[in-house]
């Protein structure tokens, strides 16, 4: 794999580091949704049971 982008690559490099990063949280947001949504839906089960 040639990583050399001669003279564009102060375009590139920067580009595909952002790219990564808004992947990364992306991957990260939604991981830490579902386990919010997950807590969210045994809070509720709990006090689906506890009623009368």
């Amino acid at each position: 794999m040639d990583f050399d982008a001669g003279k564009y690559a102060i375009y590139i490099w920067p580009a595909f580091g952002i790219t990564v990063s808004a992947f990364a949280w992306m991957i990260v947001d939604s991981l830490a949704q579902a386990r919010r949504w997950k807590a969210e839906l045994a809070r509720l089960q709990a006090e689906l049971e506890a009623r009368p």
